[in-house]
């Protein structure tokens, strides 16, 4: 049964066909990584062999592909370093680690798609700030506000 490579493409950037995914350019050699997961290519066009995580934060990984997509997951939704940790089972040098590497190439990848943007107007829907905190034990009212001084 052949393995589908047509979500890949070349990404020798000198290659006529680097990036162009379903060209027909890429073809399977061999099964790589720890558990026999990562399928390995060849370009037919230049000749270069590369994984199919070249050029991802998943180049050289280490960790299972469920636990980094964890922890990213956690840190995604807002969960903090050290919680992010925790919940996943992981030193917090390993959770700082990936989150340079997915947020590098976040921003690497927006770079590339966000360009030539004609943007006529902005909206900011969502502006907040502070604007005070109650203070003190609730007076006999129930308000819990300290009184005003006027």
């Amino acid at each position: 049964m052949p393995v589908d490579v047509s979500d890949l493409c070349c990404v020798n950037s000198p290659c006529p066909d680097a990036g162009k995914r379903g060209a027909g350019n890429v073809r399977f050699v061999r099964w790589t990584g720890l558990n026999r997961d990562i399928r390995f290519v060849r370009c037919r066009t230049c000749r270069a062999e590369f994984s199919e995580r070249k050029g991802t934060p998943m180049f050289g990984a280490r960790l299972p592909q469920q636990e980094i997509f964890s922890i990213v997951q956690h840190l995604a939704e807002g969960d903090g370093i050290r919680k992010t940790a925790r919940l996943t089972g992981h030193g917090k040098d390993t959770v700082l680690s990936w989150l340079r590497k997915a947020g590098t190439h976040a921003k690497d990848f927006h770079d590339q798609k966000a360009r030539h943007l004609d943007v006529p107007e902005v909206q900011l829907d969502e502006k907040w700030s502070f604007v005070g905190k109650k203070t003190g034990p609730p007076d006999a009212g129930g308000s819990g506000r300290r009184p005003s001084g006027r």
